[in-house]
């Protein structure tokens, strides 16, 4: 117990040093850096319609440990966030398409076929580069994000107007009213912008991972004793 303990504090180390400098970033260029307005909610800034999903990126840094940690874990990952992401804007756009709100029957079809489609696009490689379930995982993601900022292109509106204007309305004088988007606009986000957003943020996590991977080898590379070399003294 205690030589695996051991044998973990590095990584711990690792991990804990990249997500805290990955989340003060993260949660600065959202709310601060990057804005439409600073100081717009409370002392936060209204977030651009492009943010990065601080959660998404941990969803994908865990594949990446899941999948092997290694250099083929890394190019799994990126592939299953690229198709995950695919997937999941074919769900944001055909199951609007079959039905609008308030039926629900197409955005399920849409899941559905989308689902299956992954499995069958995970026949066309052997070396488990299209596997099916990162895919779903990254598809999830993607829609949580959609979910959370108000299912625009399913919701009439639902983008919001992403204004200060719009937003100080949305919170006050017609906080429930249509067009206000998620959170009365404050994280309401056109769908194209939620792939966006979900997709880049989604491919970061792997990168994130193997940072983690080769900052918790370094101790390791330093104490490793050098190896002898013999000199060569004949042609």
């Amino acid at each position: 117990m205690s030589h695996r303990l051991k044998q973990s504090v590095p990584l711990a180390l690792s991990i804990g040093l990249v997500a805290f400098v990955w989340s003060e970033l993260t949660l600065n260029f959202n709310l601060h850096w990057f804005t439409v307005a600073d100081g717009v909610f409370g002392k936060f800034g209204l977030p651009q319609k492009f943010q990065v999903v601080l959660p998404a990126t941990f969803i994908t840094w865990g594949l990446y440990y899941v999948l092997g940690a290694d250099r083929t874990a890394l190019r799994k990952t990126l592939i299953a966030a690229t198709t995950g992401t695919v997937g999941a804007i074919v769900i944001m756009t055909l199951g609007p398409a079959l039905a609008g709100l308030p039926s629900l029957w197409g955005l399920a079809l849409a899941i559905g076929i989308v689902g299956g489609g992954l499995v069958i696009l995970s026949t066309l490689t052997a070396d488990g580069s299209l596997a099916a379930a990162p895919a779903f995982v990254c598809a999830a993601s993607v829609l949580l994000w959609w979910f959370a900022t108000g299912l625009d292109n399913y919701v009439p509106g639902a983008a919001g107007p992403h204004t200060v204007a719009g937003l100080g309305l949305a919170l006050t004088t017609h906080p429930l009213a249509a067009d206000t988007g998620a959170l009365g606009g404050l994280l309401s986000t056109p769908w194209p912008f939620v792939a966006l957003s979900a997709w880049v943020s989604l491919l970061c996590g792997p990168l994130l991972g193997a940072l983690s991977h080769a900052l918790a080898a370094v101790p390791g590379r330093m104490t490793a004793p050098s190896g002898a070399v013999t000199p060569r003294v004949t042609a």
